[in-house]
């Protein structure tokens, strides 16, 4: 048997949709109950292989990281220019009318 995150394909090679809970409480069963038949170090690789094909993305595209890294840290420089901006106009501000409240 080998486990996916799409389903369990069996021995003659047909998928059945379930869900990884299922997979582990199978797992365990067939474990406990026949030792025999599953060595431990069978289980823990079926184990550690239903849970990798479950939370491991399934292909990882660096480019796409690195144009998303990108947009996001030229949208932070955006933002901190436009508080420096605000700050500065803010600071003018306060100039102006304490110069106008002399008058």
């Amino acid at each position: 048997m080998s486990y996916s995150k799409y389903g369990t394909k069996t021995v003659d090679g047909t998928v059945s949709n379930r869900t990884l809970q299922d997979v582990l409480t199978d797992l365990d069963t067939e474990y406990s109950t026949g030792k025999g038949k599953m060595d431990e170090e069978t289980y823990k690789g079926l184990r550690k292989a239903a849970f990798e094909s479950e939370y491991t993305p399934s292909s990882f595209n660096m480019d796409e990281f690195e144009g998303l890294l990108g947009k996001l840290e030229s949208s932070k420089m955006k933002q901190q220019r436009q508080k420096s901006v605000e700050g500065r106009r803010d600071i003018m501000t306060g100039g102006l009318a304490g110069m106008l409240s002399n008058f």
